[in-house]
This record gives structure tokens, C-alpha cells and sequence, in this order.
């Protein structure tokens, strides 16, 4: 099975898991950190920590962070060899969706490359956008 960890500075995490909820349901392999919230100023590490010590050793675990370079991506990449973590930073909603809502149990590298370039695709500058594409459908 897969296991989704959204994990961003303050409470961006917690807003996209709820989003993504409001879109596909509860979704019970949907998981959120907020890191530096209510006044810490460290990393959560034993939150998360504790998080990928209840997830079976046969789920493939992904961490998705907000920003490339960031403490909370720096912090993510350290635990991809000691937990076999798939690690994606500069998360957006689309791709979010399309990792919890592909029906695999287990996403190849090669299909995660191909999510990723999906979710690029609906990065838009819309004042340039051709407007024959544009609808009303969400």
C-alpha cells in the first residue's frame, strides 16, 4: 500500500490533506505535518519518525515537501536511506491528487516521473493562456 506524508513549514500540509479529502474522501493513507508550527522552531523529526515506524515495511512511503532546499526537504532527504522513503519536494495539488488516486499499490520510478511532469503541466500563467481551453468543469 501507499503511504502519503504532506509536510510543509506552518500549515500548508494540513490544508492540502483536507483539500484532497474534499476531492477523493477520507483517504485513511493520507497523512499531514505541519513543521515550525505554534511556535517551534525545530523539525518534527519525531513525528515523523514515529509516523514511518507504524507503516508496514512492504508500503511504499512518500514524503511530499513544499520547497526544494528548504529545512523541511533537507530533513526529508536525510531519512530516504534509513526508511526507503520516496522523497518529492515543490508538492502541488495535482500532483498530491494523482499520487493518492493512482489505484497502484506501488508507483514505479518511472510513473512517478510521469505524475511529476502532469503536475508541472498544470502550473499556468493564465494571462497568456489560449482561451479555447478554458471551461467551466473544474
Amino acid at each position: 500500500m501507499k503511504q502519503i506524508v504532506i509536510i510543509s513549514h506552518k500549515t500548508m500540509s494540513k490544508g492540502m490533506t483536507e483539500t484532497i479529502k474534499f476531492f477523493a474522501g477520507d483517504i485513511e493513507n493520507l497523512h499531514y505535518i505541519c513543521a515550525y508550527e505554534n511556535g517551534e522552531n525545530e523539525f518534527p523529526l519525531n513525528q515523523l519518525v514515529g509516523l514511518l515506524k507504524k507503516f508496514d515495511e512492504l508500503d511504499q512511503v512518500f514524503l511530499l515537501t513544499d520547497l526544494l532546499g528548504g529545512s523541511v526537504n533537507q530533513t526529508c532527504s536525510q531519512l530516504i536511506k534509513d526508511y526507503h522513503v520516496k522523497v518529492i519536494t515543490g508538492v502541488n495539488l495535482a500532483l498530491a491528487l494523482s499520487i493518492v488516486l493512482d489505484p497502484s499499490d506501488q508507483l514505479t520510478d518511472d510513473k512517478i516521473f510521469e505524475l511529476i511532469e502532469e503536475a508541472k503541466g498544470q502550473m499556468v500563467y493564465m494571462n497568456n493562456y489560449n482561451g479555447d481551453n478554458e471551461s467551466d468543469d473544474e
